[in-house]
């Protein structure tokens, strides 16, 4: 067999068998262990694409959460919703809501402000500061009443919300009445009490001053 072959062309075939065999352990020792390894890392790499992907859609979401919030935030500030409580510039003010709303006479009593703890405003490190408002109405009809509450939450720095209101006839529709309402006068046919709170922000340490002082 080796003569019929040859030692030479034996050789060559050893050797490459043997290259051969090298080849196929080095495949397995090297080249499928580090294929294994390439692919955890790809999809290692994957994963944090997909984190990274994830991050940047929330980032997103919050930028456009940002936005509203800060037009909110203008829009509130527009409002007076940080603006000091000025008691005779609120006093003015309903003055001019009073002529607005043609109501006939409104006696308002700002009392003193209370400072109110909120979970949303101590994150901007602010209080709420409360003042209640008294007014007593005198008017000829109760739609004039209402229309006064409207101007009031609409026209007033701030929050100001509706905590109770009473209205009750004080005349009934008689002679004198009509002959009143025919001269061009208003009598005096409606009554009302009207009780409101009057809200603002300020900060923590206009707070601590007010209390220092």
């Amino acid at each position: 067999m080796i003569q019929v072959i040859g030692i030479k062309r034996l050789m060559i075939l050893l050797v490459l068998i043997g290259v051969n065999a090298v080849l196929a352990v080095g495949l397995y020792l090297y080249a499928v262990p580090e294929k294994e390894q390439s692919e955890r890392r790809l999809r290692g790499l994957r994963s944090q694409v997909n984190i990274v992907q994830s991050d940047i859609n929330r980032m997103q979401i919050e930028f456009e959460q940002l936005d509203k919030q800060q037009d909110r935030f203008d829009a509130l500030k527009a409002k007076g919703l940080f603006s000091s409580q000025v008691r005779s510039d609120a006093k003015d003010l309903l003055s001019v809501i009073q002529d607005k709303s043609r109501v006939i006479s409104a006696v308002v009593n700002v009392r003193p402000g209370i400072i109110q703890n909120d979970a949303e405003a101590q994150k901007a490190n602010h209080k709420i500061l409360m003042s209640p408002i008294e007014i007593k109405i005198e008017s000829f009809d109760d739609a004039s009443v209402y229309r006064y509450i409207e101007l009031a939450k609409s026209m007033f720095p701030g929050h100001l919300s509706l905590d109770g209101i009473k209205v009750k006839r004080t005349r009934d529709v008689s002679s004198p009445v009509l002959r009143a309402i025919a001269s061009g006068t208003n009598p005096v046919l409606i009554s009302a009490d009207i009780l409101m709170s009057w809200r603002t922000l300020i900060p923590e340490s206009q707070v601590i001053m007010e209390k220092s002082l």
